[in-house]
């Protein structure tokens, strides 16, 4: 079954041609890795709605800038190609410390408010705005 994060984030982040065919992977054990798989280069985000973290900013820094800014997110989900961190939910600091660097990896802070993507390197860090 597909949490909320998850749903919101495909709602509002993940270009509409491609909306049911993801959701519809998350709610599914079996389907659920086509779509974490899919994560180390994932390119179906509407972009305009998130930046590039550029390689002379540090991701955890600029997660915690945009998570102070918003003081009542207090949750992360997180939905990741590493089996051990996907589906769990976690603490702002839990997320922050452990799973920032694990590549095809999306964190969603909140009810998606703050969403951070990482794919596989070099520089595929984004954050949304």
């Amino acid at each position: 079954m597909i949490v909320p994060e998850e749903q919101a984030l495909i709602k509002n982040f993940v270009i509409k041609g491609k909306q049911d065919r993801y959701l519809t992977f998350l709610a599914n054990d079996k389907t659920r890795k086509k779509f974490t798989h899919e994560l180390y280069h994932f390119n179906d985000f509407n972009w305009k709605l998130f930046r590039e973290i550029p390689g002379s900013e540090i991701g955890r820094e600029t997660i915690i800038r945009d998570i102070k800014s918003r003081k009542h997110i207090s949750t992360c989900h997180v939905i990741s190609a590493k089996s051990e961190y996907d589906g769990k939910a976690m603490s702002v600091s839990e997320a922050i410390e452990n799973v920032i660097g694990i590549e095809g990896t999306i964190l969603i802070f909140g009810n998606a408010e703050v969403v951070f993507y990482e794919g596989e390197a070099p520089n595929r860090r984004y954050i949304s705005v």
